[in-house]
């Protein structure tokens, strides 16, 4: 029986509602004929137009003229998800929002439509800056992809250019295609155009096929593939230049890093990264990380835990080393070490409450130019904790063994076969005082923790042994807690020495946050040092350390503070001071300045050459939805700008414009400029070059504006 209704109509079947100036069912073929002003509610979606013919179960049909309105729900937040103040939720978890018209609309099932003669955009219906437009458009729901045919990108009614044929996501996932061309300039590359290939093999693994275009240089290809599992994880890359236009010649870079767990306590791991050429990264990159690399490593190892107190590690490590040859600064080689075999333990309760912990190594040190050798070191320890909930104490004594078998260069002289025996006693203690106090008007609970720490390691000569990876370490508030004022294993430092530090600090007692930290601590010594780290470097004859002091603060949640100060009592002049201040009252407002200073020692003539480093970094709106980014980190001393970027980005809530300019400094007598400019079209990709992840490193704070405040929702490049 077939069934009529008129003026303001309505069916309803499940969660679909048909509206109409006249309805007419036929029961038979489950179909209805609407008419007049037509309106097809689906859940979240909305159609509507002057006339509709559909099966009402099975929801396919034709919709005439129509313009529509397809949402659909977000995803869950990830547990532990945090986010800033001001900061709104990111993409991913927000519906997606499309909207459009069309000559015709194909209904094909509950999450299938294609369009023809029709417009998609993400944008508000009342503000399409931007709009795909196709001949033929399809959007499945179901797979989450959406695919256009003769379509055309538009923004603010200018073409951008002609698609024969796209698809883009309908959600925040991977998809197999053509991504997004990036293009820029730099004064290295000249115009740089990349046009990637992403292959989405799997959910846990992907590959991306890159060409680039530099107009200086050439073409080059690169390929790069990630992959994570339970048991393993990595990501490897390889980029080939076939003719570099400057160099003439051919260049390329690879890494390959992979993580493996094999289970029952084994796990392995390589990192093997090289290069065609020492100037690579400098001609290449616009990273300051990469372009200041001078020894890419060369490694593998694989290691055994066993019964959890234990680990045996064997690695093969070597590096390739990267001397700039339009410099005249000396790259040192470091050794290879084939094989390096370590056994570590940390056994507590082992007896009358003591504590047994065993660091032990053998090493064979290979190298083209300098003495070889192999070193075996085994220093087995045991101490005592004392502890209560107020106060601890650990006394410990270790002994550090070591021998050498050399095998010295022709113009090397002593003996080939060296041994070591050195007893190592320390006695570490604190306390923790507490108190009740009030600040600002809040209570809070304040401490008070002193500490003292004693260590005697007695005096061998060891101006005969050889250093192979023996240097400094850096003077800090956890080195003068350290048993040796040397890394590595070949120079062991003479002790009888105190270390006595006081920190104190306000913590918030309802949140456990720290709002304030000051802590001051110097070493006494007892002796003079006598263990040189070679026959050029002096030894300390003083009896008393550097002071160091440290203090910060955060004020509310918006303002935090750091200052820390390294002084020299001997000579009564600071050897090193940072102070640094960062407001970010809300997400993508982030201002920052850090002033640093290190007085070093000209190798010319000796005298006092300090390093200067100013550091401004900022993101903030400025007028409208128009944002300002930029870092300005210059070296005062020598005058010269290390890295600095300025950058304006928009948020025109459906879209985001992004252009910022990069200078820096990647040696002595080169820098790299480089220009970024990107439009950003949530939900269908973007034109142009990011410069996300380039900020992301360099501007502490700095927040995606589509992924802020703002009443729009923008698109997240993350992996």
């Amino acid at each position: 029986m077939d069934a009529v209704a008129e003026g303001s109509a309505e069916l309803i079947r499940d969660n679909t509602r048909i509206l109409g100036d006249k309805l007419h069912y036929f029961e038979q073929t489950d179909e209805v004929d609407a008419t007049g002003d037509v309106q097809v509610i689906r859940g979240t979606d909305t159609m509507s137009g002057p006339h509709a013919r559909m099966k009402v179960g099975e929801q396919v049909g034709v919709f005439d003229s129509p313009s529509y309105v397809i949402s659909r729900p977000p995803r869950p937040a990830p547990p532990g998800q945090y986010l800033l103040p001001n900061q709104s939720v990111p993409r991913s978890q927000q519906p997606l929002t499309g909207h459009g018209s069309a000559d015709s609309l194909v209904l094909e099932g509950e999450n299938q439509f294609r369009f023809l003669n029709g417009t998609w955009t993400s944008c508000k219906p009342d503000q399409p800056d931007w709009y795909l437009r196709a001949n033929e458009l399809e959007l499945d729901y179901d797979r989450e992809i959406g695919e256009a045919k003769g379509g055309t990108l538009v923004f603010k009614g200018l073409p951008l250019g002609y698609l024969p044929w796209a698809d883009f996501p309908l959600a925040d996932q991977r998809r197999s295609g053509v991504l997004s061309p990036t293009f820029g300039t730099s004064n290295k590359a000249g115009v740089d155009l990349s046009i990637p290939y992403y292959f989405n093999l799997a959910p846990n693994y992907d590959d991306t096929l890159t060409v680039r275009y530099m107009g200086l240089r050439g073409a080059q290809l690169r390929n790069e593939t990630r992959y994570i599992t339970p048991q393993y994880k990595g990501i490897t890359y390889l980029e080939y230049l076939p003719n570099d236009q400057v160099e003439q010649r051919s260049r390329y870079a690879g890494s390959v890093r992979h993580n493996h767990d094999f289970g029952s306590g084994w796990s392995g791991n390589i990192d093997f990264a090289g290069v065609s050429d020492p100037r690579y990264f400098i001609d290449m990159s616009t990273r300051l990380a990469l372009t200041s690399q001078v020894n890419l490593p060369r490694q593998g190892s694989i290691a055994y835990s066993g019964g959890g107190w234990w680990t045996a590690t064997g690695m093969l490590q070597s590096f390739q080393t990267l001397q700039d040859p339009k410099t005249n600064v000396k790259v040192g080689e470091p050794y290879k070490r084939l094989p390096q075999l370590t056994l570590t333990a940390n056994r507590p309760e082992v007896f009358g409450g003591t504590t047994f912990q065993l660091a032990s190594e053998f090493v064979d040190f290979s190298h083209p130019t300098l003495t070889e050798g192999r070193r075996l070191s085994f220093y087995p320890q045991l101490s005592l904790p004392l502890q209560t909930s107020a106060f601890y104490i650990t006394p410990k004594v270790g002994l550090h063994a070591t021998r050498y078998d050399l095998s010295r260069r022709s113009d090397s002289v002593g003996d080939e076969t060296l041994t070591r025996v050195l007893p190592i006693v320390s006695v570490d203690s604190g306390v923790t005082f507490e108190r009740d106090t009030n600040f600002a008007g809040k209570d809070y609970i304040q401490t008070l923790e002193p500490r003292v720490y004693y260590l005697y390691v007695p005096y061998r000569d060891q101006s005969k042994y050889p250093n192979f990876d023996s240097g400094f370490y850096d003077f800090n508030f956890a080195q003068i807690f350290a048993e040796n004022v040397y890394t590595g294993g070949d120079r062991i430092s003479n002790a009888n020495q105190v270390t006595t530090a006081l920190q104190t600090r306000i913590i918030d007692p309802d949140t456990g946050a720290e709002k304030i930290r000051a802590a001051i601590g110097q070493r006494y010594y007892l002796v003079d040092q006598r263990v040189a780290l070679n026959s050029s470097t002096p030894v300390r004859t003083s009896k008393e350390a550097d002071f160091l002091a440290a203090f910060s603060a955060t004020f509310a949640p918006k303002t935090q503070f750091d200052t820390a100060w390294q002084y020299n009592p001997r000579d009564n002049w600071t050897e090193r001071f940072n102070v640094g201040v960062r407001f970010q009252p809300a997400y993508a407002r982030s201002l920052g300045v850090s002033w640093r200073y290190r007085r070093n020692y000209s190798t010319v003539e000796g005298s006092p050459d300090g390093f200067r480093d100013l550091d401004i970094t900022g993101q903030w709106p400025l007028v409208g939805n128009w944002y300002g980014v930029g870092r300005y980190n210059r070296n005062l001393r020598d005058h010269r700008l290390t890295q600095g970027i300025a950058g304006l980005e928009y948020n025109g809530g459906c879209w985001i414009f992004r252009s910022v300019i990069q200078h820096i400094t990647t040696s002595t007598n080169d820098i790299n400029r480089s220009f970024f400019f990107q439009l950003e079209f949530s939900g269908a990709g973007s034109i142009g070059s990011s410069p996300l992840s380039m900020l992301k490193r360099s501007v502490p704070g700095y927040g995606k504006i589509n992924d802020g405040s703002t009443p729009f929702v923008g698109q997240d490049d993350d992996f």
